[in-house]
């Protein structure tokens, strides 16, 4: 299967899901500024899930861009990493429903094993497009140099450590991890051996 192909239809997925995510924000009913509370929590979860869907979509792109072939195992490692994204608008759903989700423990636990399971995928997936790719030298070099898979990785295993203890950390965390992935591999790779020296001491 051609390369584009894939990539067409994961783009289609990935505009219904963001479709799907604005989809569950209610209007609110008041012109009246106390009106918006009603919708702050959904608000604010729903920004720290498009963060985070948008950068690593621009990260698959990237990917897909400097691949010249795909396998069948890429096909399905792909089709794995979008099951676990459309996952993503429900308990979008469900952690900003209302203020006493966003501090619960059961919706932001299932919104972190759902976000963190879709970026363990994405690992999936990139380790077998670089099998299928063993002479595409830019894929391998890129991402072989980048570090903020490895940084995503550590943040998130935290994040199941501090959601016993303090469920918002949850979307911080997130969207800490949002953060990573904007800034280039060069930054990010300074990151990763502080943090790794940190732990160290």
């Amino acid at each position: 299967m051609d390369k584009n192909r894939i990539v067409s239809f994961t783009d289609g997925v990935v505009s219904i899901v963001i479709t799907l995510l604005i989809f569950n924000i209610r209007i609110p009913t008041r012109p009246v500024l106390s009106s918006l509370r009603t919708i702050t929590p959904l608000m604010l979860t729903y920004l720290v899930s498009f963060i985070f869907i948008a950068v690593i979509w621009v990260s698959h792109h990237r990917l897909f861009g400097m691949a010249n072939r795909v396998s069948n195992a890429v096909i399905w490692a792909d089709l794995f990493w979008l099951f676990w994204l459309t996952l993503c608008p429900a308990v979008t759903l469900w952690v900003g429903h209302d203020s006493q989700n966003m501090i619960s423990f059961l919706p932001e636990f299932a919104y972190l094993v759902v976000f963190t399971m879709w970026s363990f995928s994405f690992s999936i997936l990139t380790h077998y497009l670089l099998k299928a790719n063993p002479d595409a030298s830019k894929l391998q070099w890129a991402v072989k140099n980048d570090r903020r898979s490895q940084i995503s990785l550590l943040v998130s295993v935290m994040l199941f450590f501090g959601v016993f203890y303090y469920p918002p950390i949850v979307l911080i965390g997130r969207f800490l991890i949002s953060g990573i992935w904007v800034f280039p591999y060069r930054v990010s790779t300074k990151i990763h051996h502080s943090l790794l020296d940190h732990f160290r001491k």
